[in-house]
């Protein structure tokens, strides 16, 4: 055994936690919550409500499309397929796609506000690969001069293999890091950590159900006996009993009771109610650690329809959208888009892939009602190739240019510019007279 080793089972048994609990909380992975639990990335994900939080919200930015644009001279934008960062927006590496990555940086960051990942770099400094890192294994530095290191330990041969180009000391050129709420602006300030006592009561709460449920040790009613038993038939009773109501397996079985032994069914206690309203108020408190809508977390009590497209609305604009955001000024930052006249942005109409009524409609809207959009643009987000005559932009055909004179006939045209009736087809000539002049 290693001195290292030693020593850390030497502090690891005073704080009585296992050394790689004791190593974590060393380096600010893990914090001890007032019930006891040690607080990780791991154990905080066992909580049911956490894990919806992270996995929600993860997912939902995991499958915005995102792309590295520029931005045209009549106000339009378009996809630059040859910048490098495009390419590696959508295959970042070797073995992730695009929506893996997106998923992963967002799980670490939403966890304990920090996702890293190592910017790998050809011989001409072309960026060609992200490699990202678990926020638990990344400790910063600033230089005497205020230059930033990261250093990254290399935790497994994978994450050897990946970074092997790469210093142990990786300065800020070549490292992504998303950055969450921060008190000394270097790194953001863990949610794990700050709500260790609302996930440590959750986690415990959640075991506490697991034992009573493995063990039987709530009791569901009372055996009756007309008289006293004897010793022996007490033990055999009792054991007997204890055979039937311990553990999931024996859950719905039948117990043969002897010597006039009736059972009487409790129902549930003060106790009980209060422990099953103390798990829910827990589901809450993590929804707003992380701040998730109930109804997400399928706690949707006295919602409609028009009240849950609400909530979920909302939860678009001040949720995703500021996660969405941070990631999108962080990339062009990073990768100096800005000077070059180029930017990433996630596609977020994809929200309302899944709501075909409301697409249609606000395609409907834009192309005919408002006659901003082309009917060929409207028909390449549906994935429809253009049509021939698509390129145009319409109006509905009751309306007319500002200044046009209200009543006294009509323009002299129809809506192709062919004279029609009561007129010869100029615009601009005034409405023929309603009374021809006496002969």
């Amino acid at each position: 055994m290693s001195i290292w080793s030693q020593i850390t089972g030497l502090f690891a048994r005073r704080s009585k936690m296992t050394p790689d609990q004791w190593w974590d909380t060393f380096f600010g992975g893990s914090a001890k919550s007032s019930t006891g639990e040690i607080i990780t990335q791991l154990s905080a994900l066992r909580v049911a409500a956490v894990w919806a939080c992270v996995t929600i919200i993860a997912e939902d930015v995991a499958k915005l499309p995102w792309h590295v644009y520029r931005r045209k001279p009549n106000g339009g934008k378009e996809i630059v397929e040859s910048h490098p960062l495009e390419r590696l927006l959508q295959r970042p590496n070797g073995w992730q796609n695009g929506f893996e990555f997106k998923e992963m940086t967002m799980a670490a960051l939403l966890l304990r506000r920090n996702g890293y990942a190592a910017i790998l770099r050809d011989w001409k400094g072309t960026p060609i690969g992200l490699v990202p890192v678990n926020p638990d294994w990344v400790a910063i530095f600033q230089a005497p001069d205020g230059s930033i290191f990261y250093n990254v330990a290399r935790q497994n041969m994978h994450l050897m293999a990946a970074l092997r180009t790469l210093p142990l000391m990786i300065p800020t050129d070549n490292m992504l890091h998303f950055r969450g709420l921060s008190l000394n602006s270097l790194w953001g300030q863990s949610a794990i950590a700050s709500g260790k006592d609302a996930i440590g009561l959750a986690l415990a709460q959640q075991e506490l159900a697991a034992i009573f449920a493995s063990n039987g040790t709530q009791l569901s009613g009372t055996l009756d006996v007309p008289s006293r038993l004897s010793d022996a038939a007490y033990e055999r009773l009792k054991t007997t009993w204890k055979q039937h109501r311990a553990g999931l397996k024996n859950a719905g079985e039948t117990a043969i009771l002897e010597e006039g032994t009736k059972f009487t069914r409790l129902t549930m206690t003060s106790v009980d109610a209060e422990f099953m309203k103390a798990r829910e108020h827990q589901v809450l408190e993590i929804g707003r650690y992380f701040r998730v809508p109930l109804h997400k977390l399928l706690i949707a009590e006295r919602m409609t329809s028009s009240t849950m497209a609400q909530a979920e609305q909302e939860y678009v604009n001040n949720v995703v959208m500021s996660w969405v955001t941070r990631l999108e000024e962080k990339l062009s930052e990073t990768f100096e888009l800005l000077d070059d006249g180029l930017f990433v942005e996630f596609d977020v109409s994809h929200f309302l892939r899944a709501d075909i009524l409301t697409r249609y409609q606000a395609l409907r809207l834009a192309t005919g009602g408002a006659g901003w959009l082309q009917p060929n643009e409207a028909r390449r987000g549906e994935g429809l190739p253009d049509d021939p005559d698509g390129d145009v932009l319409l109006r509905p055909a009751n309306l007319v240019p500002l200044g046009t004179p209200i009543g006294g006939g009509a323009l002299g045209s129809d809506q192709t510019g062919a004279p029609a009736p009561g007129g010869d087809g100029d615009q601009a000539g005034e409405p023929p007279s309603d009374s021809a002049p006496s002969g």
